[in-house]
């Protein structure tokens, strides 16, 4: 993360903690924002597998509201996982798993954009 200003990660570290109090997670994983995409087939990914829980975000190119929908995203399969839904890999594209988390990143999106709109200016 050292790439981002001390505003971005400060944002950043704001909107994870919101995020983990709306969905009532009991520990968050580590989050390793990173500005390039090795490991990663698309813009973010949540090893659930690992004993070491991780999120990893290619913020490359990407708006901080990106990184922090693509954030959100993960930690609702983290919620999924700590609420043991996540037995197998779930599809990329759509299933109740997927559509549930593109839809809550959605909502926290707007949800801290009421508090904090410069989420949409950094």
């Amino acid at each position: 993360m050292q790439h981002f200003t001390d505003n971005k990660k400060e944002l950043l570290n704001k909107f994870v903690k919101f995020v983990k109090n709306e969905l009532g997670i009991k520990t968050v994983p580590s989050i390793k924002i990173q500005n390039h995409r090795d490991g990663l087939k698309t813009t973010a990914n949540y090893d659930y597998t690992n004993e070491n829980k991780i999120i990893k975000v290619c913020s490359k190119n990407r708006a901080i509201v990106d990184v922090c929908r693509s954030i959100a995203h993960e930690m609702v399969h983290h919620k999924q996982f700590e609420d043991g839904r996540l037995g197998t890999k779930p599809p990329d594209i759509g299933g109740e798993i997927e559509d549930e988390a593109n839809a809550k990143a959605g909502q926290f999106i707007k949800m801290f954009a009421r508090e904090t709109p410069e989420i949409y200016d950094l």
